[in-house]
């Protein structure tokens, strides 16, 4: 795995425009993952979009209600000259399509804004553009095609304005590029901020949003030196429930949820108290991701962990629990 700049990114991606390109990203593909991946496809002269399974309920109806219309199917396709792996910083992070990619001889490109694993540098064909100063990969491409002169049009400027909002967890990963990125391509888009929120709250049904008043009223409330710190079990959503706990005064929150095939952790931070207490979440996360036999990471105020050992839950969310209230008892 290489490292590389962002003048050295956008000048891969210029060089290989009339490659055929393949461009996915992580498992269970999120409003920033697919927004981004669909915008940098339309700059290629031949490409594919495709996901490692499926897309979230969110991610679906962004596409939807952006208008479009091309189908974003799972697996591998052939004869591709180059992979972008967006929103990612590993192979493991895209489940199959990730050990079929492993064996492949395809040059790979990962895009990503998220705390990176120590990697050695080695030539193995895999080049890594990542960079914590973007709040999310939307933002990393809208930075591109600006570079590269690229025509933003109405339908990739809601997407990415979608995927920028997404991954700002309620504006506390923001940034002043965050705010101006949002303004051009709400203007591109002829829209308003309402707007994007809207149609979200419209697409949550009633008795969604009452499990997730009710999740977090029922969670635990703990004063930890002279800060608010939320935790409690989800339903549903665990991150939205800790976006929630956030927007209502906490200082920082926890949420875990099992579910069918894997169990996760979603924690929050209200900023600036990452820099305050020298706190990173993604850090923390990453720590705890190998506990429920998975992978964790994120932003210093917004980040998560997840896995397929569901029987290690209770392990995972204690040392959480416990790391998060030493670092909120700093001094």
């Amino acid at each position: 795995m290489k490292r590389i700049s962002f003048e050295q990114l956008c000048n891969i991606i210029k060089e290989r425009r009339n490659r055929k390109v393949l461009i996915t990203f992580h498992a269970i593909g999120d409003r920033d993952g697919v927004a981004s991946a669909v915008a940098l496809s339309k700059f290629f002269s031949s490409s594919i979009v495709v996901t490692p399974d499926f897309v979230t309920g969110n991610a679906k109806r962004m596409l939807d209600e952006s208008g479009y219309t091309k189908k974003i199917r799972p697996g591998i396709q052939d004869n591709v000259d180059f992979v972008i792996i967006m929103d990612a910083n590993r192979l493991a992070a895209l489940g199959d399509l990730g050990e079929t990619l492993a064996k492949s001889k395809y040059d790979i490109l990962f895009i990503d804004h998220h705390l990176a694993p120590d990697y050695t540098q080695k030539e193995d064909g895999r080049l890594l553009f990542n960079d914590e100063k973007f709040n999310s990969t939307s933002s990393i491409i809208y930075e591109i095609m600006k570079r590269a002169g690229m025509t933003v049009d109405k339908q990739s400027a809601m997407l990415l304005v979608n995927g920028i909002i997404a991954d700002s967890a309620d504006f506390q990963n923001s940034t002043p590029m965050t705010f101006m990125q949002i303004s051009e391509l709400l203007n591109i888009a002829g829209m308003n901020y309402s707007d994007v929120a809207e149609y979200f709250h419209e697409n949550v049904s009633a008795a969604d949003r009452k499990l997730l008043l009710r999740d977090f009223s029922s969670a635990k409330n703990e004063v930890v030196r002279k800060y608010l710190f939320v935790y409690g079990e989800a339903r549903t959503h665990a991150n939205v429930v800790a976006e929630i706990a956030i927007d209502a005064g906490a200082d920082a929150s926890l949420f875990w949820s099992v579910k069918k095939n894997e169990a996760s952790i979603s924690v929050r931070l209200r900023s600036p108290l990452d820099e305050r207490l020298s706190m990173h979440l993604g850090k923390i996360m990453k720590k705890i991701g190998p506990i429920l036999e998975g992978d964790g990471g994120g932003h210093p105020c917004a980040a998560g962990a997840y896995g397929p050992n569901k029987l290690r839950i209770g392990e995972a969310v204690s040392e959480s629990i416990n790391i998060i209230k030493e670092q909120l008892s700093k001094k």
